[in-house]
């Protein structure tokens, strides 16, 4: 107990560690509104010598952990903030973000004392986030409001080893770097928030570590562009326990992978040119709330989760369809998928709509899935670590092909019947697949028969298709469009009569918008129209959307 104690007044005071220069005067006391942090902790801090710093936040925590407080910020002042740690943290991190994800500042040297100053123009709630780097301990985040003309007094107090755009500046000298990062970010869909950028040293002769963290249920964008002076840049990336998730993909001399995680997970990015020493820059992204399901399907995507036997999987799997009144389920392939090998396996299929569930058991993760007819035309495809794949059509005698991406393990295929769906799924199977995917990965149905009302529309790159929609005073519409073969980049906008858009979604093969009347005249229905068109090829595609209460959430809501 008095370790921990002592070790608990040692963080606060850490904040009073900066050493005062000859001659500096105090920084004028000029208070900032605390929005969230722990109880106050002022008590304990011993000035800064020359400054007024407070204590914001403290927490223990160990490898890959964080600390963070959001604080708020008059517009026209600046924010100077530092985070300590006890002697057991080797490498502290310190990092500034706006509302809106944006990177404000970031101090991520190989020390353990960062510091940051954040100026005009930046929003008014400013969250700031210590990670540790490497060690275990307490952390604390201090922070000071300054005027813009103490700022550059402040920066050298307290040790802010860069000023407000000078990373920003460095970054941008980097011949066509912002056009490589939006190539890649078409490239890949989906919506991403920068969260760091940073110029790393690269050497054959021994690896590069950069850690970073993931947070539930959310994505991460690893993308790392080398100088000339390497060759043959390797990108692997590993989990918190050192084992390998999968490696890179190459894009010419750049590396990138998403990875996601339905929990908090640390991992490590570790790289290494065949020959040469030279540098890179590796940058990272978080996914936006709801965009992952807008991430290419040809994109590598690696999954971080902890799995059991296929047997523990299958268990806990098929209790919770059971709750959602699936009956219990057929497996229809079984095996041992092993790495580097597409294996096929023959799959009879009965009439109407099918879900297929992967069941993987430990150590098998990151799995490539496609499904096939007689003819060899794309019924299906999904990956991840729990494929979940459509089926709708006659019954027919089908094949599934199969690849690990990263680690080889054993596996189960389940069949579950839906039921009750129309028609018209089965006289598009492949649109209808990637429409039920949709919805299901997006929470608007439980059930494949819960897809409501389907339109069917041939979508090209040189006209627009239109399909009006209703959407009550006080509910919600979602509305969802999937393509079948021969076209890519699907467009969806819904919109008023008089052309005011409501919203618009972009995917590779589907994509969604969720859409309000919450300040229409109570009684009036105005006419929605949803406009489509592709990006590439022609294509025929189903839409389908759902009325929901603004108030309910679930897929439950769903009618």
């Amino acid at each position: 107990m008095k370790r921990l104690v002592a070790a608990v007044l040692g963080c606060a005071v850490l904040l009073g560690c900066a050493p005062k220069k000859p001659g500096a005067r105090a920084l004028a006391p000029a208070r900032f509104g605390r929005v969230e942090g722990p109880p106050d902790t002022r008590g304990w801090l011993k000035p800064t010598p020359g400054g007024q710093a407070e204590v914001v936040a403290v927490q223990g925590g160990v490898v890959g952990d964080r600390v963070t407080s959001l604080l708020e910020v008059p517009e026209g002042d600046c924010a100077v903030a530092i985070a300590r740690a006890t002697q057991t943290v080797d490498d502290l991190d310190l990092f500034a973000y706006g509302e809106d994800g944006a990177v404000l500042g970031s101090d991520e040297g190989a020390d353990k004392t960062p510091a940051l100053l954040v100026c005009p123009p930046h929003p008014r709630r400013i969250l700031l986030m210590a990670r540790i780097a490497a060690g275990y301990g307490f952390v604390a985040i201090g922070a000071e409001r300054v005027s813009v003309n103490d700022a550059p007094r402040a920066a050298a107090l307290y040790g802010v080893h860069y000023l407000p755009g000078e990373i920003a500046k460095r970054l941008t000298v980097w011949p066509g770097l912002d056009e490589t990062i939006e190539a890649h970010r078409r490239r890949i869909g989906g919506r991403w928030i920068d969260l760091r950028r940073v110029q790393v040293p690269l050497d054959a002769r021994t690896p590069t570590r950069i850690s970073a963290s993931i947070d539930a249920e959310r994505c991460l964008d690893a993308l790392v562009v080398p100088s000339d002076e390497v060759s043959s840049l390797d990108a692997v990336l590993t989990g918190e326990d050192g084992r390998i998730l999968g490696r890179a993909e190459s894009w010419g001399r750049e590396r990138s992978l998403v990875v996601c995680s339905p929990i908090p997970a640390s991992v490590t990015l570790e790289l290494r040119p065949h020959a040469g020493i030279g540098v890179a820059v590796a940058m990272f992204s978080r996914s936006v709330d709801g965009s992952e399901r807008d991430i290419d399907a040809e994109t590598l995507r690696l999954e971080v989760f902890a799995t059991g036997s296929v047997a523990d999987e299958r268990k806990r799997h098929d209790a919770a369809e059971a709750a959602l009144g699936y009956p219990a389920p057929r497996v229809v392939a079984a095996g041992n998928l092993p790495l580097g090998r597409r294996l096929s396996y023959p799959l009879e299929l009965p009439d109407g709509c099918v879900r297929l569930e992967w069941v993987s058991g430990s150590p098998l993760r990151a799995v490539e899935t496609w499904l096939y007819a007689a003819d060899g035309s794309l019924l299906a495809n999904a990956d991840g670590g729990a494929p979940e794949l459509f089926r709708c059509g006659p019954a027919a005698s089908v094949r599934l092909d199969a690849n690990s991406l990263s680690r080889p393990g054993p596996f189960a295929l389940e069949l579950y019947p839906e039921p009750g769906t129309p028609k018209l799924l089965e006289k598009q199977p492949l649109a209808a697949s990637r429409l039920l995917a949709r919805m299901s990965a997006a929470g608007l149905l439980v059930r494949a028969r819960q897809v409501g009302a389907v339109y069917a529309l041939d979508l090209t790159t040189t006209a627009l298709a239109k399909q009006a929609l209703t959407l009550p005073f006080g509910r919600c519409l979602d509305a969802t469009v999937a393509v079948g073969p021969g076209g890519s980049g699907v467009e969806l906008r819904l919109v008023r009569e008089d052309g005011t858009e409501l919203g618009s979604g972009r995917g590779d093969t589907a994509t969604s918008v969720h859409a309000c009347a919450v300040d229409a005249a109570a009684g009036t229905a105005p006419p929605v129209i949803a406009e489509l068109r592709l990006a590439a090829g022609s294509a025929p595609a189903l839409l389908t959307a759902h009325q929901t209460d603004p108030r309910a959430k679930g897929p439950a809501n769903a009618r």
